[in-house]
């Protein structure tokens, strides 16, 4: 079983892939540490309501104010930190000069294929949206062709490929989880940073819903290490890591929850975010569905 969403010019090492089943086989909901939970609604709420919204909320001067690199800090990551990379999504479009919409990994289109062969989902550009503050990605039932193959939903992704990327340093996102009917996270969104050569850059995924769990992996070349949540992690809520040499400590809403240190990479990685479908990987299939995002911040030391 492919752990992440790769190209279909990509495959999970033998040694990466037998370390990964391993590790998804202990994600019983006992390795994720403390969380704060909150009850998902049918439709999303504003950015400004439910858990994570005093540490995350998007008030504070933009990266671009004077003073600003110093004045929002990260929710619960301790360090003298300097913002490098911020997106409050305020506006009515997806800033062009940050973001690209669309698999990576070919070439820019409204309709790509999706970056992982498991994956059901075309992205179209059209199920990327900024409105009300927020980003929305929003799964949905429609057939669609691409990669040569068609495929029985739509969804999108945005990554900052090109246009931002760093090494070590603190990222974090506010992110609105969407639920299945059964209360388990819905799909497979995700909130992550890739090395522009996989596997050997590695791959950090600070939030990643598997089989209804929200996760946290980080995969190379020579390992695949993962730590889930117990607990009703849908909703609002904060999710940040910090990547130092040789390990990653992540966070959920201010609180640590895991340190992963085999295979931590040190390539720059640029920033990844998307709302895929495949139940046998992620959680349930529910559609429509929107991950929505408050807000992509990262720092430096």
């Amino acid at each position: 079983m492919e752990h992440r969403r790769r190209g279909p010019r990509y495959a999970v090492p033998a040694a990466a892939l037998a370390l990964l089943l391993t590790a998804l086989a202990g994600c019983s909901g006992t390795g994720g540490g403390p969380a704060t939970a909150t009850s998902a609604s049918s439709s999303p709420p504003s950015a400004g309501s439910s858990a994570g919204s005093s540490a995350g909320s998007s008030a504070g001067p933009s990266a671009g104010s004077p003073g600003s690199p110093r004045t929002v800090l990260p929710t619960g990551i301790p360090g003298d930190w300097h913002l490098v990379f911020q997106d409050d999504f305020d506006g009515t479009a997806l800033d062009g000069s940050k973001w690209n919409v669309g698999n990576p990994y070919v070439e820019p289109q409204r309709i790509t294929p999706p970056v992982g062969g498991q994956e059901l989902d075309c992205y179209d550009a059209g199920q990327v949206a900024v409105r009300d503050g927020m980003l929305h990605i929003t799964a949905v039932q429609k057939q669609q062709e691409c990669g040569g193959k068609t495929l029985p939903y739509l969804s999108g992704m945005v990554n900052t490929k090109d246009k931002f990327s760093f090494a070590f340093g603190a990222l974090e996102a506010r992110v609105y989880v969407p639920a299945a009917a059964d209360g388990s996270v819905a799909n497979w969104p995700a909130f992550w940073a890739v090395g522009s050569n996989w596997p050997s850059g590695g791959e950090n995924d600070v939030m990643e819903g598997l089989h209804g769990k929200i996760c946290a992996y980080f995969n190379s070349a020579t390992a695949s290490t993962g730590s889930c949540a117990a607990g009703d992690l849908t909703g609002w809520h904060v999710f940040g890591a910090e990547w130092q040499n040789g390990r990653v400590d992540y966070y959920r809403d201010g609180v640590y929850t895991a340190t992963l240190s085999q295979g931590v990479t040190s390539d720059p990685m640029w920033l990844m975010i998307d709302n895929a479908v495949q139940p046998t990987i992620g959680g349930p299939t529910s559609v429509p569905a929107t991950l929505l995002i408050d807000y992509v911040r990262v720092w430096q030391q």
